[in-house]
C-alpha cells in the first residue's frame, strides 16, 4: 500500500533529557558531566527517523506550552515538518541518568491532562490534513484525557476522512484494535503479552498471539522482541528475524518506533514483506547503538541489514 502523506499524531510528547554522572547514589548529590536533550515521544520519534531519511511526513504534536521553546528548537534542527496545538501545561520530560558502567535511573514526568476543546481542535487539524491514502501513526501511551473511546473516536474520524492507522502504543487493547482496524500494529513483548492477556514463554505462543492481533482486524503485526528480534505476521504468512548481537548498546529508549520507521520507510521503498521485516529489524537494532533517542545511523542501519535473518516459521 503506497501513502500520498504521512502524518504522525503525538498526544503525548515528551523531552527526553539523558544526563551522564560518574556515580549515582540514591539520597547523593551528584554532578553532571554530560547532557543530551532530545524532541521526542513516539510518535515524534518516528517523524524524526522518517525525516532522516527524507521521507516528507508531519508531525502533529498536542503540547504544552510552557516548556515547548526549546523542544520545538530541537525539532527544527533536525528539518521535521510540525503542525502543533497548544494546551496548557508542560510537555512532559523523560529524564534518564546514566553512570559509565552503564546503569540507567529513569525519572517520568506527568503530562498535562487533554481537554474536550483541545479534542475538538485536534480534529479539526485533522479534517484539514488528512486526504485519501494518509498514513497517521497514532503512538504513544495515551495522556489523562483521552480514554479508550476517545481514542476510538479519533481513530475512526481518521478513517473516515480516508486515512489509515499505524498504532503504537501501550494503551491499545484488543478491543481498540478490533475496532480501528489498523494497517499495522507494532506492539513490543510486553505489550503484546498484555494485548492477549497472558504470558509468553515459547515462540509458539508468539506466534499464537501475532495470529491473534491479526485476527482481530490488523493487517500487519511487527512485534519487537529486544535481543530476539521480531516476529511478524500479516494473518497468512509468519516471519521471523533474527538479529545480531552487540558488542555495546548506548540506548534502548525509541528502538521500536525505530523499526515502525524502518517498516514505513519500506513500504515507500516498495520492498516484499520479507525484506520490509529484514528493514525494520535493522532500524530498531541499529537505534540501540546511539545515545539518546536520536535517529539511528545510515551507515549503522546498512551494515546491521546485511546480518539479520528473516525466515518463515
Amino acid at each position: 500500500m503506497m501513502f500520498d502523506k504521512i502524518i504522525t499524531l503525538s498526544l503525548n510528547p515528551a523531552a527526553d533529557v539523558t544526563c551522564y554522572v560518574d556515580n549515582f547514589e540514591a539520597g547523593s548529590e551528584h554532578v553532571v558531566q554530560s547532557e543530551l536533550y532530545d524532541a521526542a515521544g513516539k510518535a515524534v520519534d518516528v517523524s524524526r527517523v522518517l525525516q532522516s531519511y527524507e521521507i516528507a511526513n508531519t508531525a502533529l504534536i498536542v503540547a504544552g506550552q510552557d516548556n515547548s521553546r526549546r523542544y520545538f528548537a530541537r525539532l527544527k534542527d533536525e528539518n521535521v515538518t510540525t503542525r502543533v496545538i497548544y494546551a496548557e501545561g508542560r510537555i512532559r520530560e523523560n529524564i534518564s541518568i546514566i553512570t559509565p558502567d552503564g546503569q540507567q535511573t529513569r525519572l517520568v514526568r506527568k503530562s498535562p491532562k487533554i481537554s474536550f476543546r483541545t479534542i475538538n481542535e485536534l480534529e479539526g487539524v485533522l479534517s484539514e490534513e488528512i486526504k485519501p491514502a494518509t498514513l497517521v501513526v497514532v503512538a504513544g501511551v495515551m495522556p489523562d484525557g483521552i480514554t479508550d473511546e476517545i481514542l476510538c473516536e479519533i481513530c475512526a474520524f481518521i478513517k473516515e476522512a480516508g486515512g489509515i492507522i499505524a498504532l503504537d502504543t501501550r494503551s491499545a487493547t484488543l478491543e481498540i484494535i478490533q475496532r480501528v482496524r489498523p494497517w499495522v500494529v507494532k506492539p513490543n513483548y510486553e505489550e503484546l503479552c498484555a494485548l492477549v492477556g497472558r504470558e509468553l514463554h515459547t515462540l509458539e505462543e508468539m506466534k499464537e498471539a501475532v495470529h491473534e492481533l491479526a485476527q482481530a482486524g490488523a493487517s500487519h503485526v511487527l512485534a519487537s522482541l529486544g535481543a530476539e528480534g521480531m516476529i511478524y505476521t500479516d494473518g497468512e504468512h509468519i516471519y521471523k528475524a533474527d538479529v545480531p548481537e552487540l558488542s555495546e548498546i548506548k540506548s534502548t529508549i525509541g528502538a521500536g518506533d525505530a523499526a515502525l520507521a524502518g517498516f514505513i520507510i519500506a513500504n515507500d521503498y516498495k520492498y516484499d514483506v520479507k525484506r520490509s521485516v529484514q528493514f525494520a529489524a535493522a532500524f530498531g537494532t541499529a537505534s540501540c547503538l546511539i545515545e539518546g533517542t536520536n535517529p539511528p545511523r545510515r551507515i549503522s542501519v546498512a551494515m546491521i541489514n546485511n546480518q539479520v535473518s528473516v525466515y518463515e516459521i
